[in-house]
């Protein structure tokens, strides 16, 4: 018998467990006959599987902890992204041989890929110089290669963004790079893919927390009803959670507030117990991703997963607030536009 983590419906049409039974029943053998080049049928059969849930696409990929991973999921469909991340929750636990994603992971050994370029030979990865540039908490980044010379400004973009997650993933690269320029000329100071790796890693050690969670920075203002204080994740960024597509407004008036609008001690510990119960109350299908506070009242800004029939649960913890009515809005906000304004 094998064993999943729990299931939940990707929504309309969509049965998750009965794609990961086919999976495990037929699916991942199939995959690797096809690897070794002997399961010409498993690609339509796949698609056939995955059909249920939209157009989701997917792909076969190197592995960082398991010799192949299974990605899932379309970069232009953020709703595609969100249903990947709902299937992809549910996977079997991997293994040796197989992991599973819905964001295609680093490659292992980036200098050692050549990526298939038409009518050429590809381009050989090792061959790449960059540099990189802090700014505003993501690297700025040149990348050269010698064979940019030979071919048109949109092959040496596309190539450079592919060369980019090669190396540190699809994820990572959205992430933590800012500004990418294919340059014609190597840089000075220019260094390979696997170094670019480790720049990046030193980054998230120093911005992520102990679970690998965005970390928190505090933001502060001036508006016409006094200052305002923040906390803000950071990265704040949809792709950290793309299944989570609603966003909630919870705003808590304080009673106990300074003289400048902003809670003092005998709101403060309410107002974290509230945040404490709320997360944990959400567990994996929601996060509270900023809270504001300004003239009196705290708005916790938050994301939850549409299909997980988590909004009760919020409201009725809102309900319970004692120091004043509190407030519910909730909006379908898959870009997570909502807090586009506190990212930093």
């Amino acid at each position: 018998m094998a064993f999943f983590r729990r299931r939940r419906p990707a929504g309309p049409g969509g049965d998750i467990g009965a794609f990961w039974d086919w999976w495990a029943a037929e699916g991942r053998a199939s995959a690797e006959r096809h690897l070794a080049g002997g399961d010409p049928g498993f690609a339509d059969a796949l698609a056939a599987q995955l059909s249920v849930f939209g157009d989701l696409g997917w792909q076969l990929a190197v592995g960082e902890a398991s010799e192949h991973v299974l990605i899932l999921g379309r970069r232009d469909d953020p709703e595609a992204r969100a249903t990947a991340r709902r299937v992809v929750r549910a996977a079997p636990e991997p293994d040796a041989t197989w992991s599973y994603a819905d964001l295609a992971p680093a490659h292992p050994d980036p200098d050692s890929v050549v990526l298939p370029v038409e009518g050429s030979p590809g381009l050989d990865l090792g061959r790449v110089r960059v540099t990189a540039r802090m700014e505003a908490g993501r690297f700025d980044v040149q990348l050269h290669h010698p064979d940019f010379a030979d071919l048109p400004e949109q092959t040496r973009v596309a190539l450079t963004r592919r060369a980019l997650e090669t190396a540190l993933g699809e994820l990572d690269t959205e992430l933590w790079l800012g500004e990418v320029t294919p340059v014609e000329f190597p840089p000075l100071d220019g260094f390979g893919l696997a170094a670019l790796q480790s720049v990046v890693q030193d980054l998230k050690r120093q911005r992520l927390d102990a679970y690998g969670r965005p970390g928190w920075v505090m933001l502060r203002g001036e508006t016409k009803q006094g200052p305002l204080v923040a906390m803000a994740r950071s990265p704040l960024h949809p792709l950290t959670a793309p299944d989570l597509d609603t966003y909630v407004a919870v705003s808590l008036p304080y009673s106990h507030r300074t003289a400048d609008g902003l809670p003092d001690e005998g709101s403060l510990e309410p107002l974290r117990g509230f945040e404490s119960r709320l997360e944990s109350s959400l567990g994996t299908s929601g996060l509270v991703v900023a809270h504001l506070s300004n003239a009196g009242t705290r708005t916790l800004h938050v994301y939850v997963d549409s299909t997980a029939d988590v909004l009760p649960t919020v409201k009725n913890l809102a309900r319970a607030w004692d120091q004043g009515t509190a407030d519910v809005h909730d909006m379908h906000d898959i870009g997570w536009s909502a807090v586009q304004h506190l990212r930093s």
